[in-house]
């Protein structure tokens, strides 16, 4: 008989168990199952050798969990990764408790299959902090957990008896899942060589502040306010398009009723302290064959990706 687990988990239990996913990702002795009890009071953990993590666990605070570093085979989170605010430090904790060789096992609902519409709230539960693709589960988890101490060992789509013809606004039927599961490994050698410049995440998160506090100036009328941060910013070299993007808390590809920044704003703020960037036309000319060097970076390169500086110059 079925282990009466919780309802998002025994959706996909008999698959699991045909799959022979319990006896390969979870059948150590020390197992966590994060957030197991759902409406059904009732249900038990994912397995039989699995403890029932929630709110009214004994010294967990919803961030931290009461036990050692590096104690547990599995940590098992199905459904629970949308609703927490600081997915950073929840991550790095569920992979803080893992042992070399252990498993991180999370299952989100999937954005194109669950909610089937691009951006927040959700339509069907009001507590999702954010929705996911598998590229943006993976992007938080390479945020989140120490670069190379880990490798990805499943990533999938999971839609068994997913009926395509329910319109979006209805709920979903079958199964809507991302899966991915996570095998902490020892840190090689060559970890320090590979982490990103505690410096530069640091630059990039304070500029993403001052840009979002200088748009929500221009919205509320506070044009000085927002001239003197574009002053100071076409002081310094901007981070990266890109990070800088992902820095800006709700940035998204279009407008919305919240608010949140667009794309275009950020652009649009940002033009006129890329006028005041350097860039190196020699590199930019012969690395990119655009003659416009500095034009060029202003209205397109640095949205691009393009690099405005000659670090490179092997590649030419």
């Amino acid at each position: 008989m079925p282990r009466q687990v919780g309802t998002e988990a025994s959706r996909n239990q008999r698959r699991r168990q045909a799959e022979g996913f319990y006896s390969k990702y979870l059948s150590g002795d020390s197992i966590l199952d994060i957030g197991y009890r759902d409406a059904n009071l009732n249900c038990v953990p994912v397995t039989e050798n699995a403890i029932g993590i929630g709110l009214d666990y004994p010294g967990y605070d919803g961030l931290t969990l009461p036990f050692e570093a590096n104690s547990q085979d599995s940590v098992f989170a199905s459904h629970c990764l949308e609703h927490i605010e600081d997915y950073r430090s929840v991550l790095a904790d569920w992979y803080r408790v893992l042992k070399i060789s252990g498993y991180l096992i999370i299952a989100v609902p999937h954005r194109d299959l669950y909610e089937r519409k691009p951006t927040l709230s959700s339509l069907f539960n009001a507590d999702h902090k954010r929705f996911y693709t598998p590229a943006s589960l993976l992007a938080e988890v390479e945020e989140s957990l120490p670069v190379a101490g880990y490798r990805i060992r499943l990533l999938k789509d999971i839609d068994d008896g997913f009926d395509y013809a329910i319109l979006p606004g209805q709920h979903p039927k079958g199964c809507y899942e991302i899966e991915l599961v996570i095998q902490k490994i020892a840190l090689p050698v060559y970890a320090n060589y590979l982490r990103p410049n505690l410096m530069t995440i640091e630059w990039t998160r304070f500029s993403a502040d001052l840009v979002g506090k200088g748009i929500q100036a221009l919205k509320d009328g506070r044009a000085a306010d927002a001239q003197e941060i574009v002053s100071f910013l076409r002081k310094l070299q901007l981070p990266p398009f890109a990070e800088l993007c992902r820095s800006i808390k709700g940035a998204t590809m279009r407008s919305n009723a919240k608010g949140m920044e667009t794309i275009d704003e950020i652009k649009s703020f940002l033009t006129p302290i890329l006028m005041a960037q350097t860039v190196d036309e020699d590199y930019y000319k012969k690395r990119y064959g655009i003659e416009q060097a500095h034009a060029h970076y202003v209205r397109y390169g640095y949205f691009e990706g393009r690099s405005p500086e000659g670090a490179h110059r092997s590649e030419w």
